[in-house]
């Protein structure tokens, strides 16, 4: 009973917007997400970047914000420290904070593009070619897709405007969604 109720679920998502469908994934996705699974996409993402950045002066640090996942509530109050250090000074080049939410979708992004990165490189017929040359400026592509995540954090009702009104549950919001 509960694979026929899955695959009715799956036949609705099918059929929703393409953007819809994608919120939809990734809210059950972080629905289902351990602590641990969630810890060991992190390291996941520290090892990947550092792959693909081989190489290159600047690098990509993911990390747990201090403190944000201490409580029971972890899923909602956690958050994600994306840091783009520039490795031959050792400064920090730009910063920004996630939330789960935000995480998985980098989290998807970047490994998606990774394994291509990485599988073009492993099957490269030139042996002085490495993922550095194919993607010079990676960590700073990345980085974008980070600030993009986080400034552009839509309103989950009406999925137009921004979500700029934060509730004291951590759910966030358009104004005029919370006025109507």
């Amino acid at each position: 009973m509960g694979q026929q109720i899955s695959d009715q679920t799956q036949l609705v998502i099918n059929k929703l917007p393409e953007k819809v469908a994608k919120h939809v994934t990734l809210v059950r996705e972080s629905g289902s997400l351990t602590y641990e699974e969630f810890l060991g996409r992190v390291a996941e993402l520290n090892d990947v970047t550092a792959k693909v950045a081989a190489g290159q002066e600047k690098h990509l640090l993911f990390e747990v914000q201090p403190g944000s996942d201490s409580s029971a509530f972890w899923k909602v109050v956690v958050r994600v420290v994306c840091t783009k250090i520039n490795k031959s000074s050792g400064i920090v080049e730009a910063s920004r904070i996630m939330n789960l939410y935000q995480f998985i979708q980098l989290y998807k992004d970047i490994t998606s593009q990774a394994a291509g990165v990485l599988a073009q490189s492993s099957t490269s017929e030139e042996p002085d070619e490495n993922p550095s040359s194919v993607t010079s400026c990676q960590a700073s592509l990345w980085m974008g897709r980070v600030k993009q995540l986080t400034d552009e954090e839509e309103c989950c009702i009406c999925m137009d405007g921004r979500a700029d009104l934060i509730l004291p549950c951590a759910h966030s919001f358009c104004q005029k969604c919370i006025d109507k």
